[in-house]
């Protein structure tokens, strides 16, 4: 009997030992969760919860105990990958092979959870995952006609809408997410298998024009050359457009100013300076600004208020904006309309053109599009003209970017410096001021 009592005990006592040589206990620090701790001690989150069912579902406190299996034997997976049947999710996949929804989601990057399509092959394990996703790739690129980008290093979306003569609006279409500012190994459907190519929204060059008579023949001639005809800035004043890598106090150095100085002299510029912004170096004497007779900037009084633009403008506006800020620095080209070069009114027709909405050619004839809007309404994105050439007439354009307390930022393709960031405030553009026009009311 004493004999049988002490089988029973050592039975008792062995497995408990067993038992506690299997369980650890893991004290809760901060930023823990339960996926951290589970790939700690190479179990899965259910293991966790099968001995602490208590904290499924709730929040991890700090200090907290929680019983971790050591010695349990996880399930092997025999496959190297999965085949999506209709119906599964990535949560179903990962409770089918006991691995976590994140282990799942790294092994198949390329692989939306929202998006999962029947048939997509799900890489199980991490060494395969590679392998899997070319095979993948390749398996998509046979079974579809879809024509998909892959975006490089240094590449923007004007690069590829003109590679592909497309504008950002259709590519937005296919692919909701899309974004102005673009992320490496990207991937944009260009275009779907069967659908045709897009026509062309702007005409890459100003038709020619048959000459009747030598009157006629100069009158082309002065149309030709409306746009960006510069007069010489007689203010003294001098400015200096920022380049790439550039800082402020690598500015005032250059410029042999003080770095105080050059902030009194721009006092809404912040820390951060962008390539293509224009800062003043020297003001302009006050009483050298003679304002030309010819040009007359519309009066205030007489243009009617206009609404705030809506949500919908304001995000083209903001897409506008990138679009033709990923031009700066861009020469001046007279009749460019392309990313090789641009004129005033080109670099708003291209611009315009990646939202489907073709605008007239010439600024002047730009300046009659859309509703004029006062000064103290002006928003980004709305056109701002201007009178360079000495006879009163518009013959330069701009996109507002930025509006800060009455200073107004454009950004426009100037013939000395091409594309740039300037101010109304420059004695330059002040003095030669015509009217804001906005358009994107008619756009959204």
């Amino acid at each position: 009997m004493n004999r049988f009592l002490l089988i029973i005990l050592f039975f008792i006592l062995s497995n408990s030992f067993a038992f506690a040589q299997k369980t650890t206990k893991h004290k809760v620090v901060s930023g823990d969760s339960f996926y951290s701790i589970a790939k700690k001690y190479g179990v899965s989150e259910s293991d966790i919860y099968e001995l602490n069912p208590k904290a499924k579902g709730q929040t991890l406190q700090l200090n907290a105990i929680l019983v971790i299996p050591t010695g349990k034997a996880t399930k092997k997976i025999t496959k190297d990958f999965h085949e999506v049947a209709s119906g599964e999710s990535f949560y179903t996949i990962a409770k089918k092979y006991d691995i976590s929804i994140e282990e799942l989601k790294d092994f198949n990057p390329s692989v939306s959870p929202n998006k999962l399509q029947v048939g997509t092959k799900l890489a199980l394990t991490k060494n395969k995952n590679s392998k899997d996703a070319k095979s993948n790739k390749k398996e998509e690129a046979s079974t579809s006609n879809d024509l998909i980008h892959s975006v490089k290093k240094g590449e923007t979306i004007s690069h590829i809408t003109e590679k592909y003569d497309v504008s950002f609006k259709e590519l937005k279409k296919l692919n909701p997410g899309l974004d102005v500012k673009l992320q490496i190994d990207e991937k944009i459907v260009i275009r779907k298998g069967k659908e045709k190519a897009k026509k062309e929204i702007i005409e890459p060059k100003v038709a020619p024009i048959k000459v009747i008579s030598p009157s006629s023949l100069q009158v082309e001639s002065m149309a030709a050359a409306d746009d960006d005809v510069e007069e010489p800035d007689d203010s003294g004043e001098v400015t200096h457009v920022v380049v790439r890598g550039e800082t402020l106090m690598s500015i005032a150095r250059l410029n042999k100013i003080t770095l105080a100085k050059l902030q009194e002299l721009n006092p809404k510029v912040g820390d951060r300076i962008f390539p293509g912004r224009k800062l003043i170096i020297k003001k302009g004497t006050a009483n050298t600004l003679t304002k030309p007779a010819v040009v007359y900037a519309e009066l205030e009084e007489f243009i009617e208020d206009a609404p705030l633009m809506s949500y919908e403008s304001l995000e083209s506006a903001d897409q506008l904006i990138a679009i033709a800020s990923e031009h700066l620095g861009t020469r001046y080209r007279s009749g460019g309309t392309k990313s090789g070069g641009f004129d005033c009114s080109g670099l708003m027709c291209y611009t315009f053109s990646q939202l489907d909405f073709k605008l007239p050619r010439t600024s002047n004839e730009q300046s009659r599009t859309g509703k004029k809007v006062k000064k103290t309404q002006a928003q980004k994105g709305d056109l701002i003209f201007f009178s360079t050439n000495g006879r009163g007439s518009v013959n330069h354009v701009g996109m507002i970017t930025e509006v800060i307390d009455d200073e107004i930022f454009f950004i426009h393709s100037s013939v000395s410096r091409g594309v740039i960031v300037s101010s109304v405030k420059e004695a330059y553009y002040a003095k030669r001021f015509i009217r804001i026009n906005r358009v994107l009311d008619n756009i959204n």
